[in-house]
């Protein structure tokens, strides 16, 4: 390759992974509970380290690598060795003025084209005793600071980072200053983050009242000036806090928003029913319109939360039974491809105990659901519910309530409360499939010895950078070959003025086992058929492979064995004499990694002696 386009080749990778996937590596949440998403091998880890403890706000974020950079409840940053930032410590004194029973008490957000800075957005809890309904009581520092911003310079405390001094709890105006009620309690507990249309900069989105404010961070920072969009319905301040309640999420591809609402109280620390509303976002001007509305006051129930599908083609809410939030729940699903959408909800799940919670995705595509239960609140939380197939209708969503055990050592130490750290949206956007096998988009099984193209689009003009396990290969147009396993990653830029084009693939490599021909086997019969224990010859057949890694199974010929298709399963009776069987070793972690071998049944017919009469002697 020559000099200038390894050069290109390596400046376009600096440019595509400035916003790779792996920030959302790592979660922080609930009472000292945690995930780690690994994306060299697509697990997904409970982990038990973080020392944050909340109802509900939170947030973390990883580096491009997903390497953990910190994390935190609003108030206190917690840096990659878990411990206080010095300039954001809720112990010494130094805190941000977020709060972590807000919904979304934070959210950070990477400064544009600097790998050191990020922005951690904070929402403080607009709680009732901090307004003048209440003039003899106060809620932490007695003042609802609403929704403020501090810089992160990562390079700070050794590299472990910190809070910079002059750019900390910076406030930013969600409220009309000339109304006493709303500079009172100043915003929601919403907040939510999507790319822009510009590929380099973001939209940072809250709402208040019938407005939804849309803040600019790009090269420059934070504009403190956001675009105001008045869309309805109105949620009435005079029912703060409670009415402050509930998610809200950008969808990955930034088209749309989902808002759940809590409540439409007009009693000051009220309860009421609430909705779910759905609207279009234009991610170029930062306007919010088109208020769609997917599950109605008048149903009596408050929602909480809220997510989008990966390939944005289906919305979800979690709602609680009523209006105090402590009971029952359900999570229900629209389909943004219907025509008519609001009709399209269907119930994925329902619970007896557990409240309504908040919906996340993760970097597995699937959908996390923050579970526990308000009546057994101390012994509850064990697990995050999980909707492993986001996209499918109805029940084929698969959720399953016991998806991700958090309290790993037992002793209920670890928990899920009602929160999970929500990210920039896009980080979760479905990409191109470069496998294109019919099978996954994402992982791919291959056997010793196969080779494989990956397959990106073909762009007329664009440039391709492909990394294997983040080490840039010397392959530069729309294919690669591939023999070996490993994490495979291509950056596309199309140099037509449209965003970059981001696929990858997780591939394994697995052993192709031996098939052992066994000894035929033999039985005797009074008829030319006999009934055989095939699986008598399980252990020959394997010989030494181990058989936990290895199955044996038989098949009647052998187009059904390189199909897998007829097994025979059972006690085995022979139809013909002699008879071939095929059996087949499987590579239990790749069934496509197969071998196989025949043995013959033989029956020989037993002789019948007839009974002779005694012979007596003359």
């Amino acid at each position: 390759m020559k000099k200038k386009s390894l050069i290109l080749l390596l400046s376009l990778l600096c440019v595509a992974c400035t916003f790779g996937q792996q920030e959302a590596s790592y979660w922080y949440f609930g009472q000292n509970a945690g995930l780690r998403f690994n994306a060299s091998n697509g697990t997904v880890t409970a982990i038990t380290d973080g020392q944050l403890s909340t109802l509900e706000g939170c947030t973390s974020i990883s580096d491009t690598n997903g390497n953990l950079l910190f994390y935190s409840d609003g108030r206190t940053i917690w840096n990659a060795n878990h411990i206080a930032m010095a300039n954001a410590s809720e112990a010494l004194n130094t805190g941000l003025n977020g709060d972590d029973s807000s919904t979304s008490s934070g959210l950070i957000v990477p400064k544009p084209q600097d790998p050191d800075s990020y922005y951690i957005f904070t929402v403080d809890e607009p709680h009732h005793f901090n307004s003048p309904a209440f003039p003899n009581e106060t809620d932490g520092d007695g003042i609802n600071d609403g929704l403020q911003y501090s810089l992160v310079d990562i390079t700070l405390d050794s590299g472990l980072g910190d809070v910079v001094g002059t750019e900390k709890n910076v406030p930013l105006i969600t409220y009309d200053i000339t109304n006493p009620s709303e500079e009172a309690y100043k915003c929601s507990e919403k907040i939510t983050a999507v790319k822009a249309d510009d590929c380099s900069s973001f939209w940072v989105i809250t709402h208040f009242t019938d407005k939804f404010y849309a803040f600019k961070v790009d090269i420059n920072g934070v504009d403190t000036t956001p675009v105001i969009s008045t869309v309805g319905p109105e949620v009435p301040v005079s029912g703060y806090r409670r009415n402050a309640l509930g998610y809200l999420k950008a969808s990955p591809d930034g088209s749309k928003l989902a808002v759940a609402h809590f409540g439409f109280s007009t009693v000051e620390a009220g309860n009421a029913a609430g909705g779910v509303y759905l609207l279009d976002f234009d991610n170029d001007t930062g306007i919010v319109s088109n208020s769609v509305e997917l599950y109605s006051p008048d149903q009596g129930d408050s929602p909480y939360g809220v997510e989008f599908s990966s390939e944005n083609r289906k919305v979800y809410a979690t709602v609680n039974a009523g209006i105090t939030g402590n009971g029952e729940s359900s999570i229900f699903q629209w389909d943004l491809e219907s025509t008519a959408i609001p009709n399209s909800i269907a119930l994925i799940h329902q619970s007896n105990t557990l409240s309504a919670g908040a919906l996340q995705l993760g970097l597995d595509k699937r959908i996390y659901r923050a579970q526990v239960s308000f009546a057994n609140f101390n012994t509850s939380g064990n697990f995050l519910g999980v909707i492993n197939n986001p996209e499918a209708n109805g029940g084929a969503t698969n959720y399953d309530e016991n998806g991700v055990l958090l309290d790993i050592n037992g002793g209920f130490q670890n928990l899920s409360r009602i929160g999970l750290p929500p990210f920039i949206q896009s980080l979760f956007n479905s990409q191109i499939d470069i496998i294109q096998n019919g099978i996954s988009t994402t992982e791919l099984k291959l056997c010793t010895g196969d080779f494989y193209t990956l397959t990106a689009e073909n762009v007329a003009g664009a440039t391709y950078a492909w990394t294997k396990d983040g080490v840039i290969v010397a392959e530069t147009t729309f294919e690669l070959d591939i023999n070996g396993p490993g994490f495979y990653e291509v950056f596309i830029e199309p140099n037509n003025g449209e965003c970059p084009i981001e696929g990858k693939a997780f591939v394994g490599v697995f052993d192709i086992p031996t098939a052992t021909q066994p000894e035929n086997m033999v039985n005797c019969d009074f008829t030319e058929t006999s009934i055989f224990d095939l699986t008598t010859q399980d252990s020959a057949i394997l010989d030494t492979q181990d058989s936990l890694q290895y199955s044996v199974h038989y098949f009647t010929s052998q187009e059904d064995a390189d199909n897998n298709t007829n097994e025979i399963i059972g006690n085995f009776t022979a139809t013909e004499n002699p008879q071939i069987i095929y059996a087949r070793v499987d590579n239990n972690d790749n069934i496509n990694c197969y071998a196989t071998t025949p043995f013959t049944l033989t029956v020989f017919i037993t002789p019948v002696i007839n009974t002779l009469d005694d012979i007596t002697s003359i």
